[in-house]
């Protein structure tokens, strides 16, 4: 599955062999996201190791003008946002796109004091959680995702984002 309706202007496509036969691609859309790539390759690695990430699903690395373009298309809200989840259609349970935007991920990390890397870890378990069905529409349904985040952040020694004085980003 390509990445959700955006041109091919792919830079780099990376395959990530996991084990001995599940891999999973990354499309990288951005060159800014090359500077973290070694931390990136590592993070979905050790990210697979607690919510596998299906062969049926591509992480899209973009920008905030590639996303605010996804988002006002497919969401009717025209600003940028730092996660957009597109299941597969047919309702394939764990495929799907999941698309990030490299500016509004950074600023968050920044404006949250949070380091990169957890941050986007945050982000790429929100993302593969609502490819398994979670959603935070409803309040009831936010805590629980939120909850089922904090877990797996822990499972990777990563302190609970909903914890700490941080911006509302998701």
């Amino acid at each position: 599955m390509a990445c959700y309706n955006i041109p091919a202007k792919a830079d780099k496509t990376y395959r990530f062999q996991i084990r001995y036969d599940l891999t999973y691609k990354i499309i990288i859309q951005d060159k800014g996201w090359g500077k973290i790539l070694p931390t990136l390759s590592q993070l979905l690695f050790r990210i697979h190791q607690i919510i596998p990430i299906s062969d049926d699903t591509t992480l899209c690395f973009d920008n905030d003008h590639q996303v605010k373009k996804l988002n006002g298309q497919f969401r009717g809200k025209y600003k940028p946002t730092n996660v957009l989840t597109f299941e597969m259609p047919g309702g394939i349970v764990n495929g799907g796109d999941i698309i990030f935007a490299l500016q509004t991920i950074e600023k968050e990390a920044k404006q949250n004091c949070r380091p990169l890397p957890h941050h986007l870890a945050h982000l790429i378990i929100h993302g593969l959680l609502h490819l398994q069905g979670y959603d935070h529409l409803y309040v009831n349904d936010a805590k629980e995702m939120e909850m089922k985040e904090a877990q797996l952040l822990h499972k990777l020694g990563i302190p609970n984002p909903w914890k700490h004085n941080s911006v509302r980003s998701i």
